[in-house]
């Protein structure tokens, strides 16, 4: 009875962190799609005339899309909220103890997304104030225009990106010290963070969002297949607690 009770508690709690890793995978992927589609679908003008920059925010379709960027920022954030939570019991899991790393890779995650909300409301702020029924504001000048997008590429390249490279470099050596997921994950977090890095050296930080996009895929990946050492561990714990509480066998 005692070897059945400890066998089946094994097992569900292999089974809890399989679905978790799970929804971890499709909250990530759900941020890489949201993250993807709110950057590509606007394109802000840049180095144009006063009259050019007037122009295009005049025109009601574009007004929309800096809206539906917003909120696709938003939505982006909110997933990656849930990707961090599972990222989490995982990397706590491995490293044990207080879980120093564990902490400060969740907290620069976290400060990515407040980033990215601010990033958020930059791109439709303008679009909000007009199209909202609440706000219906008029146009403000050219260059308020120009420069109040700025604010979300200054906030989520210089501060967002590079506090998620942090998230990266430490989930990086995690995975090296404890073999949370494959050394492969380490090598992509490792890269994907130093051109961060040095993309934001150069001012462009916003141009390396692809990277965040490739390590989230591949974590996500990595939580969706599970650790397969956790769970052969877990077995053969599960075999050892059986053999050391059944009655020996009569001679």
């Amino acid at each position: 009875m005692v070897s059945a009770t400890a066998t089946a508690g094994t097992h569900a709690t292999v089974t809890a962190r399989t679905a978790g890793g799970r929804l971890g995978a499709l909250a990530g992927l759900a941020f890489s799609f949201f993250f993807f589609m709110g950057t590509a679908m606007l394109d802000l003008p840049h180095g144009v005339s006063d009259r050019e920059m007037v122009a295009w925010w005049t025109d009601s379709g574009h007004q929309a899309t800096t809206v539906v960027s917003m909120y696709s920022f938003v939505l982006a954030g909110l997933c990656f909220l849930v990707f961090l939570a599972k990222l989490r019991s995982r990397l706590l899991t491995a490293e044990g103890g207080t879980g120093e790393l564990t902490s400060l890779a969740v907290a620069s995650g976290a400060v990515f997304v407040a980033m990215l909300f601010v990033a958020a409301a930059a791109r439709g702020g303008i679009g909000f104030a007009i199209k909202s029924p609440v706000g219906n504001e008029v146009l403000p000048g050219a260059d308020t225009l120009r420069y109040y997008p700025t604010i979300g590429y200054a906030a989520l390249g210089a501060g967002g990106l590079l506090a998620a490279a942090v998230t990266m470099a430490t989930t990086s050596w995690l995975i090296v010290r404890t073999a949370v997921f494959g050394r492969w994950l380490a090598w992509v977090g490792a890269a994907a963070a130093l051109v961060i890095v040095l993309a934001n050296v150069a001012l462009s930080g916003v141009m390396v969002i692809p990277a965040m996009l490739v390590w989230t895929v591949a974590t996500s990946v990595a939580l969706g297949r599970g650790d397969t050492r956790t769970r052969t561990t877990a077995k053969a714990d599960a075999h050892d607690i059986a053999a050391a509480v059944s009655p020996p066998s009569a001679p």
